[in-house]
């Protein structure tokens, strides 16, 4: 969006306007849950480990002359863990994140608002009715919203459907039955999805989840929770204890838009490590040098995180969701697309 376009168009200052009240109620909503927010730097020396979100790396120089290499966050959670570890039970933060290798469209940018919160003691299924809690707060007496010509009823209970569910319903398909490397290509494969010899498990899954399922999940009325992720995907998450194949995550889709993450949040600091050896090797894989692991997150997992659940909610997406806009251009002053 271009200043003399917000100039013009007085639609889109009306947007920003109501953007600004959003942010606003935002932090009133959680003051009155009893949180503290929590300004976590956006620079920092050790990234996010996760090989499928690519990091933008700058430097840092002191007045010596000497250069140190920094990486823009791509979410604050590292730091809110250590905050968590350092006895505030309820903390949520508000603010600009950034990821390379994202697509320049109507849904992404390369830099984007990030609403990310945690609470000790919370399972993540108690992050859903927050959630329900926060969006009902954030759109007043209404009770549904109107987004692209569809109406999402947010008064009524929201959908909640497992990932395997989801499969079963939307593609066809057992998701049980296709959890190994071997199995998940034979059906990619079937279903006539090209593959080729450097996709991962992960590479697979979407490519399936992304024409059959994701798609039809606009098709429903009211917001739907999808959780229950196979252990591959379980980033940051604790694996269920009931079921080793699955991990305590959840996305929300609104209208056909992802608008949150979710995790029963891992805190076993062995298990942790692990995880981000596995990361290391995955990013090898893909070409990339492996990123150093953040020692200071794992001593603060060790010194005592409290059991938790966290969420990332996209501040943009939701923004358009609540004052139908198509495109982030329209709820957002600046953007890649105008800037460079």
């Amino acid at each position: 969006m271009r200043w003399q376009e917000i100039k013009d168009n007085p639609r889109m200052k009306n947007n920003l306007l109501k953007r600004a009240e959003i942010l606003r109620n935002i932090r009133k909503f959680f003051a009155e849950e009893g949180f503290v927010e929590i300004d976590s730097p956006i620079l920092v020396a050790k990234p996010n480990m996760e090989p499928n979100l690519e990091v933008m790396e700058t430097c840092v120089k002191k007045n010596t002359g000497e250069k140190l290499t920094a990486y823009l966050i791509t979410s604050p959670e590292f730091a809110l863990k250590k905050i968590l570890a350092a006895g505030l039970p309820k903390i949520y933060q508000l603010g600009k994140c950034f990821r390379n290798f994202e697509p320049w469209n109507e849904n992404h940018n390369p830099e984007f608002t990030l609403l990310e919160w945690y609470e000790s003691g919370a399972k993540y299924f108690d992050l859903m009715k927050r959630v329900e809690d926060l969006v009902r707060f954030l759109a007043g007496e209404n009770t549904s919203i109107n987004y692209q010509n569809k109406e999402i009823k947010i008064a009524e209970p929201w959908l909640r459907i497992s990932l395997r569910e989801a499969w079963q319903k939307y593609a066809g398909v057992d998701l049980n039955e296709y959890l190994t490397y071997d199995t998940m290509r034979s059906l990619v494969e079937k279903k006539n999805h090209p593959v080729t010899a450097n996709d991962s498990w992960e590479d697979l899954f979407f490519k399936i989840f992304l024409t059959e399922v994701e798609p039809r999940l606009a098709e429903e009325a009211r917001p739907v929770f999808l959780y229950d992720y196979p252990t591959q995907m379980a980033a940051l998450s604790r694996v269920k204890k009931d079921d080793p194949r699955y991990a305590e995550r959840f996305e929300l889709y609104m209208g056909g838009l992802e608008v949150a993450n979710a995790y029963g949040e891992l805190v076993d600091a062995k298990e942790q490590k692990q995880r981000f050896l596995q990361n290391q090797e995955e990013q090898k894989k893909r070409g990339f040098s492996p990123r150093e692991i953040d020692e200071d997150f794992l001593h603060a997992l060790e010194t005592g995180v409290p059991e938790c659940s966290g969420i990332a909610l996209g501040v943009d997406r939701l923004v358009m969701l609540l004052v139908d806009a198509r495109s982030i251009t329209e709820v957002a002053p600046f953007t890649a697309k105008d800037m460079f």
